[in-house]
């Protein structure tokens, strides 16, 4: 068969998969397989969704993962399908986020805002829930968003998770800036579990605002540590940093933070105080790579709530 240099297959139909698409419009993607049964025969951007089963039969120079389950997919390809571990690659975080929404001056303003009303209605209610993951990274060093990040990340514990979606699902009402974008509250659920209530917007016509995700993510304690229950086990981290919070001031407010955060952020990332902007996923340091003999996540997605 003749090898034609300039095709690529995805893996991983995702938002991380429209991203790079989006961030990477000169390359000649011609598939992008999925894991996920239900997707076989969509499309994404154009572009065909297939099977795993199906890549032996295409011709393209590397297929990219655009999945955070990289190292089961990796085994995946190498084992079960026998791709040549040689046109695997892995992206750059930055290659599969949007459009640096926080370099844009009024959707920074809106993601503040957006920061403030959510912090005021759970702590009302009761709900402790903490800045996570490359927020608490920003707010810690920066005492700000980063500017290469694409979303916000909050977390709060297994038991409270329950709370927190009855809660959720009469939150939209109090969403900053209604006259100027449309919002919508969904629940993402993997491998059968619901574990992550994402905050959408869309702009409505005439307005420019850059879209990103403001998460609340389910922390499990288990065996000593506290795992992001989304990432199906991949992310994790000493469960001291998580079983109490501690506060921090940020945009007028006390937010909750991870307790000895400092040291969560070390176990997390390293030295955080660097920055550090083209990171990859398997850079990370609180990242199993022992789970790759695991079955890649299947990922669900419901709407819980809209403004419209």
């Amino acid at each position: 068969m003749t090898t034609t240099n300039n095709q690529f297959v995805l893996f991983g139909a995702g938002k991380a998969g429209e991203f790079f698409i989006q961030n990477n419009p000169a390359l000649n993607i011609i598939a992008i397989a999925d894991n996920d049964v239900e997707r076989h025969g969509a499309s994404l951007l154009g572009i065909p969704i297939i099977s795993p089963k199906e890549l032996p039969k295409l011709d393209f120079q590397s297929i990219i993962i655009t999945s955070q389950w990289v190292d089961s997919i990796k085994q995946q390809l190498i084992a079960e399908i026998e791709i040549d571990e040689n046109k695997i690659q892995i992206p750059s975080k930055n290659e599969v986020k949007a459009a640096l929404p926080f370099q844009h001056s009024p959707t920074l303003n809106l993601a503040h805002q957006l920061m403030r009303s959510l912090n005021d209605y759970l702590q009302q209610n009761d709900i402790q829930a903490c800045l996570d993951s490359g927020t608490l990274l920003g707010v810690m060093r920066d005492n700000a968003l980063i500017s290469w990040d694409d979303d916000i990340d909050f977390a709060v514990d297994c038991k409270n998770f329950a709370s927190v979606t009855n809660l959720m699902t009469d939150f939209a009402p109090f969403a900053p800036l209604q006259d100027q974008v449309e919002w919508k509250i969904v629940m993402i659920n993997v491998s059968g579990e619901d574990c992550c209530i994402n905050i959408e917007f869309s702009p409505k016509t005439g307005i420019t605002l850059i879209p990103f995700d403001l998460s609340i993510q389910m922390r499990r304690l288990s065996e000593g540590n506290s795992e992001l229950v989304s990432s199906a086990g991949l992310f994790f981290a000493p469960a001291i940093h998580f079983e109490q919070f501690a506060k921090t001031s940020f945009l007028g407010q006390h937010f909750y933070i991870p307790n000895h955060a400092d040291e969560f952020l070390t176990f997390m990332y390293g030295n955080w105080r660097e920055p550090k902007q083209n990171t990859r996923i398997t850079e990370y340091h609180n990242r199993r790579v022992e789970i790759a003999d695991r079955a890649p996540a299947i990922v669900r997605k419901r709407i819980l709530a809209t403004t419209n």
